[in-house]
């Protein structure tokens, strides 16, 4: 429960919305509130995303990943352990101030536990990886960015469906528009 209360804790001050996370911050009861909500829906101001879970290529991106989520859960565990109790009190007082400072203290532990082990598993995902990249990479395959795959990309191929499509399209390259004639004489 306070694990997943964490993450709202670590956006600037000044983006937080206090009520909201007064909330969160405050009744144990926070998550169980939502009980009419679809089981898969998550509430929208708590930002679960905050670890990169994506397919590294190889060790270097599984490092840069790994390195990126230990730094963001020990830089995210610091900004809730200050920004909780001072959001908790001016919110609701004293009491505010204690249970965000019991919600500061959990995520301060919580964050950096999770990015590390985030980490290490980006790290041993990239190292794995990179005997696929060398078998992909030996085939004559591209790693897709976006997609975070290996795709085979052969221009005779694309070139062949390109023209096959043109063909379908317009029975052919029709050329537009002829020479543009009737240059008006001079007389």
């Amino acid at each position: 429960s306070a694990q997943a209360r964490a993450p709202c804790l670590t956006m600037a001050p000044t983006q937080v919305d206090s009520t909201k996370l007064a909330a969160a911050a405050s009744s144990e009861g926070a998550a169980s509130s939502s009980a009419g909500a679809a089981p898969d829906d998550e509430p929208p101001d708590l930002p679960f995303d905050m670890f990169s879970m994506r397919k590294p290529k190889n060790l270097i991106a599984g490092a840069s990943s790994g390195l990126k989520s230990a730094l963001k859960g020990v830089v995210g565990g610091t900004v809730g352990l200050i920004a909780a109790p001072i959001v908790g009190a001016q919110t609701q007082g004293v009491g505010g101030f204690f249970t965000g400072l019991v919600t500061g203290i959990l995520g301060a532990v919580a964050l950096p536990v999770a990015g590390a082990a985030v980490g290490c598993l980006q790290v041993t995902r990239g190292a794995i990886n990179t005997v696929e990249e060398v078998v992909e990479s030996n085939k004559g395959k591209d790693w897709d960015q976006e997609k975070r795959e290996w795709y085979e990309y052969n221009l005779q191929t694309d070139a062949q469906l390109a023209s096959q499509l043109d063909d379908e399209a317009g029975g052919g390259a029709g050329g537009g528009g002829g020479g543009g004639g009737g240059g008006g004489g001079g007389g």
